[in-house]
């Protein structure tokens, strides 16, 4: 329903596609500039990653300021808050772009991970003969003045689950494909994001 929800309300936008938010967003994470490395242990586990990218306007205007909410799984499909034993922001953080709408994010990338299984969630995917699986994902939320609030979730070329995701979210616009980074200790992507005004 969620998805079907989300189509809906973004088919007449011409800027970057959306997808659903999901049950993990926590609202105000910390703040940082437009370069700046998101929360998390210090022995984080998982592939360091540099996303980077730049927030403009349907029309090409890049959008100063803008609000980037990141947060997603860790290494082994957790997010914070919703799991014991991980400090309370980690991997979540807003980020603000700088004068011409760029941000640059230090991160690790993050795990498929399978949803609940319990309850009337379970009951349905096991009525279906569904497996519970979700591809690894980042989420974000990007948001500027005059804008309509983007929610969207990029998946990584590869991941078993692109075709079969429980939550029927994925798209092709939305997949990543990273390239190793030049001292070859991790990956990086380059993503732009355009916004529709409001």
């Amino acid at each position: 329903l969620e998805h079907s929800v989300e189509e809906v309300h973004n088919s007449q936008k011409s800027g970057s596609k959306g997808t659903i938010e999901g049950p993990y967003y926590v609202p105000d994470a910390p703040v940082h500039g437009a370069s700046a490395t998101i929360d998390m242990r210090a022995d984080e586990p998982g592939t360091p990653m540099r996303f980077y990218g730049q927030v403009r306007a349907v029309d090409g205007t890049p959008l100063k300021n803008a609000k980037v909410e990141l947060w997603h799984a860790d290494d082994l499909g957790y997010y914070s808050q919703f799991a014991p034993g991980l400090p309370e922001w980690n991997l979540r953080g807003t980020f603000i772009a700088d004068d011409e709408g760029n941000f640059e994010i230090f991160t690790i990338q993050p795990a498929p991970y399978q949803i609940p299984t319990d309850g009337s969630c379970g009951d349905l995917i096991a009525a279906a003969g569904w497996h519970a699986w979700r591809p690894a994902h980042l989420h974000l939320k990007l948001s500027a003045d005059g804008y309509d609030l983007l929610t969207t979730q990029l998946y990584f070329t590869g991941d078993e689950h692109l075709h079969d995701d429980v939550a029927g979210a994925v798209k092709p616009e939305l997949i990543l494909t990273p390239s190793p980074t030049a001292d070859g200790k991790g990956v990086e992507q380059r993503y732009d994001f355009v916004l529709d005004p409001s």
